[in-house]
């Protein structure tokens, strides 16, 4: 997020908190509810922008209803919730993920009443069976958002289509971003981002309101740490950001980013409904997880999205179809992240 490359971390989990998950714990001869209670665990992981989690779910005896948080809306970054969908399409993707690797097939009916705006899916389990896949929830333990700039290591053909073939059972195009052309105008319209957000004070009020310094009891939030920020600057890196023009530095360091990046894909969908900002959350899902099965780590360069003309202007690049809704980083990357904080389980429900 910050101009600031982030400093190495060990990954080891944070004690105690909702990243530690026994699988052999799953209770495969519970209750549906019991069970659907534990897969949540895994979908309360998934990545949401400025780690907002803004998600909520209420468990029945036989199903689970997954709600849109509103009151954790980004007003400035994100006016119409569509990356707030995305996060929750994210959630419903990782529980989707879990189940499978648990040998649970699950049956989910999306936009279940359209009465009811904020009730994005119902979910049950319709078979049970002894199936179990401990490396693809490994995965989702592992998975993190690494913003650290990736090492030089292509992304093999072999990579690439496995990516792309996780996104088939969505309705999400993925346009990869290779040529010199693409990849300059790329970096112009990045850049222009950067300066639309760092110059909007709304945008770095909401921004600064979610940085986290350290020994902070926040359980949500981007740690200061994981934006490249440490030391005494850590503690006041709110102030830093609501005071100073970063915003040369920012999108300086994101033009590098893009430049030496050995992949970048962009996710479009046919609309730009919430239905397909849910489904390209599903899809994301699906596309970093497998990243993390292939050894490699994603982030985001999301900023053109969010701000409506420039969103426009990446529509037009030749290897993206449809409407843009994501922008990802992917790679090789040396330093490790600590995982970022999630809220207990009981907070969403």
């Amino acid at each position: 997020m910050l101009p600031n490359q982030s400093r190495a971390e060990p990954a080891t989990p944070l004690s105690g908190s909702g990243w530690n998950i026994n699988a052999n714990e799953f209770p495969r001869r519970g209750s549906t509810r019991d069970r659907l209670r534990f897969l949540l665990r895994y979908a309360v992981l998934a990545p949401s922008n400025h780690n907002t989690q803004p998600w909520r779910f209420r468990l029945h005896h036989d199903r689970v209803a997954l709600y849109a948080d509103r009151s954790r809306s980004l007003a400035a970054a994100d006016p119409f919730d569509r990356e707030l969908l995305i996060s929750c399409g994210a959630a419903l993707g990782f529980l989707r993920l879990a189940a499978g690797a648990l040998g649970c097939r699950l049956t989910i009916r999306r936009f279940p009443d359209p009465v009811i705006e904020d009730l994005l899916a119902s979910v049950a389990i319709a078979e049970q069976t002894d199936i179990s896949d401990p490396e693809l929830l490994a995965a989702i333990l592992r998975r993190r958002t690494n913003r650290n700039a990736f090492g030089p290591a292509p992304i093999t053909a072999e990579q690439r289509a496995r990516l792309s073939t996780s996104l088939d059972e969505c309705d999400v195009d993925i346009g990869w971003i290779d040529g010199a052309d693409d990849r300059a105008q790329l970096v112009r319209i990045v850049m222009a981002a950067d300066k639309v957000q760092f110059e909007n004070a709304a945008f770095l009020r909401e921004l600064a309101a979610w940085i986290r310094p350290p020994l902070t009891s926040a359980q949500d939030g981007i740690p200061a740490h994981a934006v490249g920020i440490s030391g005494f600057g850590a503690y006041v890196a709110p102030l830093v950001i609501r005071t100073f023009d970063l915003g040369d530095g920012k999108a300086a360091r994101d033009e590098e980013l893009v430049r030496r990046s050995p992949g970048i894909a962009v996710f479009s969908t046919p609309f730009d409904t919430p239905r397909d900002w849910l489904s390209c959350g599903e899809a994301l899902a699906a596309f970093v997880i497998e990243a993390e099965r292939l050894g490699l780590k994603v982030s985001y360069l999301n900023q053109p999205c969010e701000v409506s003309e420039l969103r426009f202007q990446l529509s037009l690049i030749d290897s993206i179809n449809g409407n843009p809704q994501l922008i990802l980083r992917i790679g090789q990357a040396d330093a490790t992240v600590l995982p970022s904080p999630r809220r207990p389980l009981e907070d969403f429900l």
